[in-house]
């Protein structure tokens, strides 16, 4: 922790050296000091980062609105009643048509259903949490996992880029958060497991004369998709601002290097034009 701090310490240094120089006097530039290209540059995005903040913003509501809620899949039941009969309590929420998330069920009105097989006492659109004696596959947990990692990456990379509009970070901050974004796009995908777990029907082991179970897509893995693309999108958008920038920086210190080398050029042929005075007549 103490490391930690003085790193914190250390690169809040460089960073609010950089509003106390001129942009020609900075010696703690990326040149001269090789622990300062990761986190210093001479200016902020500003309002350049709007664009890849606001799309971020976007992919982590779309996906946490998609994981989170209890809609994710909807999850089809077939079978035979006078073959089949549950007496486990907790089959009331597994043998019911429904729509499901990675974390809750989705209500159904239970006077649809058969009172005499099932006792269920829910409110229909209403989310519940699964029973704790409910264990998943490792292809529910792995979507589970995938959809809280997309959470964390997604919510501080936004941190970042909002911070980027008034703090000077480096190239090397925000093609990290590109790549980040990236990785987050894949993990959201990956979520889509969900259809592959015995909760959906896939490696089921039980009789299908019996019973039939499959998942459908519903709103939520359809606006899981679709944030993908959302994230994909707000990677290239970092991506593309930072190379902008980097293009209107190697621009700026050309013009400036030509037109100090412009004063020096003027200045040597001033004094070499100048008469030599003669110290015997002065």
């Amino acid at each position: 922790r103490v490391c930690l701090l003085l790193k914190t310490a250390f690169a809040s240094i460089i960073v609010s050296s950089s509003f106390l120089y001129p942009y020609k006097h900075n010696y703690l530039s990326v040149e001269n000091v090789q622990f300062s290209f990761f986190l210093y540059s001479n200016h902020a995005l500003g309002w350049k980062a709007a664009v890849p903040l606001v799309t971020t913003l976007i992919a982590l509501a779309s996906s946490n609105s998609a994981s989170k809620w209890c809609s994710f899949v909807y999850r089809v039941i077939e079978f035979d009643n006078s073959r089949f009969n549950p007496t486990n309590p907790i089959q009331s929420y597994l043998f019911v048509s429904r729509n499901i998330g990675l974390w809750s069920y989705e209500g159904i009105d239970y006077t649809e259903v058969d009172d005499d097989m099932f006792a269920l006492d829910e409110n229909l659109g209403k989310c519940y949490l699964y029973p704790e004696e409910l264990e998943f596959d490792d292809y529910f947990e792995f979507a589970r996992m995938t959809s809280v990692f997309t959470a964390i990456t997604g919510g501080a990379t936004a941190i970042v880029l909002l911070a980027s509009t008034f703090c000077p970070f480096g190239k090397s901050v925000h093609w990290i958060s590109s790549v980040v974004l990236v990785v987050t796009a894949i993990m959201e995908g990956l979520t889509q497991l969900i259809y592959k777990s015995t909760f959906c029907g896939g490696n089921r082991d039980y009789d299908e004369s019996r019973i039939k179970i499959y998942c459908n897509a519903s709103w939520g893995s359809s606006l899981s998709i679709v944030s993908v693309f959302i994230w994909l999108f707000g990677a290239y958008s970092i991506a593309s601002v930072v190379e902008k920038r980097e293009h209107e920086r190697n621009l700026t210190q050309r013009y400036i290097g030509d037109q100090e080398e412009h004063l020096v050029v003027v200045s040597t042929d001033t004094k070499a034009s100048s008469p030599l005075k003669d110290p015997l007549l002065s």
